[in-house]
């Protein structure tokens, strides 16, 4: 008859053995979860579990070329396939793209989303907008600059009075002879020259600006031209401090600064 001691033994490893399998199958069930939504999603090529959280999964969808996106969105597809038919219309050259889908699983609760390409990265946290992690802004949308490089302070702007109506300008200042730039990419449709230049610029989507002040223009600032944010318009004067006020219409009506830069970007 075995004695007392082997009897605890014996116990003991049946316990150690039970909960080893325990654990092997509660570590293995994401593993079958995830597999078993693959085939049940095959635009997703690739899956993981979460490498911090085990009750989320990360689904790979790969787009090589147009081609390969579903004419129709179907179930959780409709939360992305949208964006990437977009990014493959209007920047063809972004192409392959990768989306990467987090959720939880079975509950299928949406984490993030994020969809890459050869030189854009965009993400959507949950309900909030699409974003662009490159500058922050909102993706499809105007991502505004400021208009002057290095010390730049955005001031109050300067309301003028004329006959038909209130004009608003936004005043920017910076050291003196600092390059003035487009506050977005442009074509320049007019450049006035008193005592001192003003370009006039449409943006599209009915987004124009006029920014006057500056003392001297570059050579690419000329009627019929497309300009950059990147690319310097003129300079201006060579004064201790100097300021500029750039005029942004909208749809026929005049935008603060503030406004207009706030609400390009997105928040979490």
């Amino acid at each position: 008859m075995p004695s007392i001691r082997v009897l605890f033994a014996v116990l003991f490893l049946a316990a150690f053995a039970l909960t080893v399998v325990v654990i092997f199958v509660n570590k293995s069930k994401p593993i079958r979860d995830a597999q078993s939504y693959a085939e049940q999603h095959p635009n997703c090529n690739e899956i993981k579990i979460h490498s911090k959280k085990n009750d989320l999964i990360e689904c790979f969808s790969n787009f090589e070329s147009i081609d390969d996106i579903p004419s129709k969105s179907l179930g959780t597809d409709t939360l992305y396939i949208p964006m990437v038919k977009l990014i493959a219309e209007r920047f063809p050259q972004e192409f392959p793209l990768r989306v990467k889908h987090i959720f939880s699983f079975p509950e299928g609760t949406e984490d993030s989303i994020w969809i890459s390409g050869n030189s854009i990265t965009i993400s959507k946290n949950k309900n909030f907008a699409w974003r662009n992690e490159k500058n922050g802004c909102r993706f499809p949308a105007h991502c505004p600059v400021m208009p002057l490089k290095g010390s730049v302070i955005s001031q109050k702007g300067a309301r003028e009075n004329y006959d038909e109506g209130q004009i608003f300008k936004n005043k920017f200042s910076a050291m003196g002879k600092a390059p003035v730039n487009a506050i977005l990419p442009g074509k320049i449709l007019d450049v006035e020259q008193d005592s001192l230049f003003s370009i006039t610029i449409y943006h599209g989507e009915n987004i124009y600006t006029k920014t006057s002040g500056l003392y001297s223009i570059d050579n690419i600032t000329q009627i019929d031209n497309i300009v950059s944010t990147d690319v310097s318009l003129g300079f201006l004067p060579p004064i201790d401090t100097a300021f500029i006020f750039v005029e942004i219409t909208r749809n026929g009506k005049n935008e603060t600064w503030e406004n207009f830069y706030t609400e390009s970007r997105a928040t979490d």
